[in-house]
């Protein structure tokens, strides 16, 4: 039986498959904004700070976490 993917949406946490902008593939970040295929993802560090702000075509992402389950 196939698996629905579930697509990534605002807000969403997001791991990169592959390297973009000189950031490795595994790095984990939020996506903020989107358009189409196209997301935004904000990588931050531990104190919420902006490192890079990455436009990331949505196959090169992995869903980690939707927001809405975080919400509930």
């Amino acid at each position: 039986m196939a698996t629905l993917k579930q697509k990534i949406k605002e807000l969403d946490y997001v791991e990169l498959l592959d390297p973009v902008d000189g950031w490795a593939a595994g790095t984990r970040g939020a996506v903020v904004a989107e358009a189409d295929q196209w997301k935004q993802v904000e990588i931050a560090d531990e104190q919420g700070q902006m490192l890079a702000l990455l436009s990331v075509h949505e196959p090169r992402l992995k869903l980690i976490t939707k927001y809405s389950d975080q919400t509930n």
